[in-house]
């Protein structure tokens, strides 16, 4: 009977493994068995050539498995996200740091919370012109998670998550001016400006939360201001 390595299958060269790979489709299991089997599969794995698609569609694979209702199923996110992530896709940047932040989304069933990856994550995809994931560098700040609790820093990447477009950043700057919050004192000029820009950025057909305070805001603010 012939082995594997009779076979040559432990000494294929790596292009032709990554071609193996590149038809394997977007569950990763039979990927995980192959990339077991020698030194040259497991880089063959990690390859460019091996992907079954760009970066963003690998973030894309992860989303589907994020969501499904097999729990069993979630892994396979995390498995994508990461590729994504280490081929350069802000998306699976922001995706694989909320897994860290979080506990794999799903209460810790995949992973472990990690803060420090967490902040890694979410600033590389930050430094792509990410805006959520720029907030959420800001929220890791607010929290402590991370990074040492710093308001200064929190504040400072709001503004960054805001001029990205990130309009719930631009809701909390402005609020943080009303009512002199994270170490600011009260500035109704300021904060209409913050709440004009969440306005701009939001959508009112979804309707969020922040998106109807600003509105607000904006319409007591510019009165009052009128008025003065």
């Amino acid at each position: 009977m012939r082995t594997r390595s009779s076979t040559g299958f432990n000494t294929i060269p790596e292009n032709v493994a990554a071609v193996v790979f590149s038809h394997l489709g977007k569950d990763p299991k039979d990927r995980i068995r192959l990339a077991a089997v020698s030194k040259v599969w497991r880089s063959a794995e990690k390859s460019d050539a091996s992907l079954p698609g760009t970066p963003r569609a690998l973030c894309e694979f992860g989303k589907e498995f994020n969501s499904a209702v097999d729990a069993s199923e979630h892994w396979k996110a995390f498995y994508w996200f990461e590729k994504s992530a280490d081929h350069g896709d802000p998306e699976g940047m922001f995706w694989f740091g909320k897994w860290y932040l979080y506990g794999g989304c799903t209460g810790g069933s995949v992973t472990e919370e990690n803060y420090t990856k967490a902040v890694h994550w979410f600033k590389r995809a930050s430094e792509l012109g990410h805006a959520e994931a720029t907030r959420m560098v800001a929220l890791c700040y607010e929290d402590g998670h991370g990074v040492e609790r710093d308001f200064a820093k929190a504040i400072e990447w709001n503004v960054k998550a805001a001029e990205l477009g990130w309009g719930f950043s631009a809701w909390w700057l402005g609020s943080a001016h009303l009512y002199g919050q994270h170490g600011l004192t009260e500035n109704n000029n300021e904060a209409l400006k913050w709440y004009r820009l969440a306005v701009e950025l939001g959508d009112a057909d979804t309707r969020q939360h922040w998106w109807e305070m600003s509105r607000m805001w904006v319409n007591d603010l510019e009165a009052e201001l009128a008025a003065a």
